[in-house]
């Protein structure tokens, strides 16, 4: 929970990178007029006087909780506010000349201000409960589709490195019983490939938060506190795949529908949420060079996996 003087530290980098904060009020409520000011701003009392220069929208409260949200995710998550009320821009005529160092007798704690509700009310204003939304099943299914065809490629690379690897143990020539049996896929192979593919998934998303499918679209998976994806969080989702893709997803399908957060079962029981990469919190972003890592980590596992599937079907 935040002090009056933190919030406004952070408020001022808000408003220094936006031109500006934006309140809202419900309609029911009285307006403000252009050019009049506030006293009390998302909560607050203002440092300085506040002068409402515009009249915003939802999208323009909707990005600016974002922005709070990136710069300090330990708050929680701003409310998604109401579509249909009057929201309004407000400028500050120092925010730089902000004293951030009040006595303590001026500072004020923000008790709602957690994770299921970030702002809270003052006056007309109000901001309802809400969640932001994650990413939608089509996109996800799209990633999950260019996964598999990075996990067959990796298959191929596997089946080509067996044959060399045997053809030098036997000589320079590989018998041919061994090409007989490697001309099929039996169960042993089909079982690592299953495995292969989750410690791909597994290990992409625990390094990185995204697959080379999910880095195509944008997306990251998270803990629900917008935290990065623990190893543990990352095999429950993906185990919980299984349950997810049955009928052709269908059972994933419906678990997001109508969720603001499009949680499939693994995600719920996993409490992961998959985000748009530019709305997940500075502190959880991932360097491009650990994605090498994560990939590297992740084809390698898949590749032994299916060898090992391999030595056991010549062998059975």
């Amino acid at each position: 929970m935040p002090t009056e003087d933190e919030f406004w530290k952070v408020a001022a980098r808000v408003a220094a990178e936006r031109g500006g904060l934006v309140v809202g009020f419900t309609e029911d409520s009285d307006q403000p007029e252009l050019g009049s000011t506030l006293d009390n701003v998302l909560g607050f009392r203002a440092p300085h006087s506040a002068t409402v220069v515009r009249i915003s929208d939802w999208m323009d409260w909707k990005e600016q909780v974002e922005l709070f949200y990136r710069l300090r995710p330990a708050w929680g998550r701003g409310g998604s506010g109401d579509p249909n009320a009057v929201y309004y821009r407000v400028k500050f005529p120092d925010l730089d000349g902000i004293n951030f160092n009040p006595a303590p007798s001026s500072m004020t704690i923000l008790p709602s201000f957690d994770s299921r509700l970030a702002i809270p009310s003052f006056g007309g204003y109000s901001v309802p409960v809400g969640t932001l939304q994650g990413v939608s099943f089509w996109p996800r299914t799209f990633a999950r589709v260019i996964d598999l065809v990075v996990h067959y490629l990796v298959g191929f690379t596997a089946g080509l490195l067996f044959i060399f690897l045997v053809a030098i143990a036997a000589g320079g020539r590989p018998p041919l019983w061994i090409l007989r049996r490697l001309s099929h896929t039996d169960f042993p192979v089909f079982v690592a490939g299953l495995f292969g593919f989750m410690a791909y998934q597994v290990l992409c998303t625990s390094v990185y938060g995204s697959s080379v499918g999910k880095l195509l679209f944008s997306s990251q998976v998270v803990q629900e506190d917008g935290s990065p994806c623990r190893l543990k969080s990352a095999i429950i989702r993906e185990l919980g795949f299984f349950v997810d893709g049955l009928f052709f997803g269908i059972i994933g399908y419906t678990a997001m529908k109508g969720d603001l957060r499009q949680q499939r079962h693994g995600d719920e029981w996993a409490h992961t949420v998959v985000r748009q990469r530019a709305k997940v919190p500075l502190q959880s972003g991932r360097r491009p060079m650990r994605f090498l890592l994560a990939l590297m980590l992740g084809v390698c596992a898949d590749i032994v996996l299916l060898m090992v599937g391999l030595l056991v079907q010549i062998n059975s």
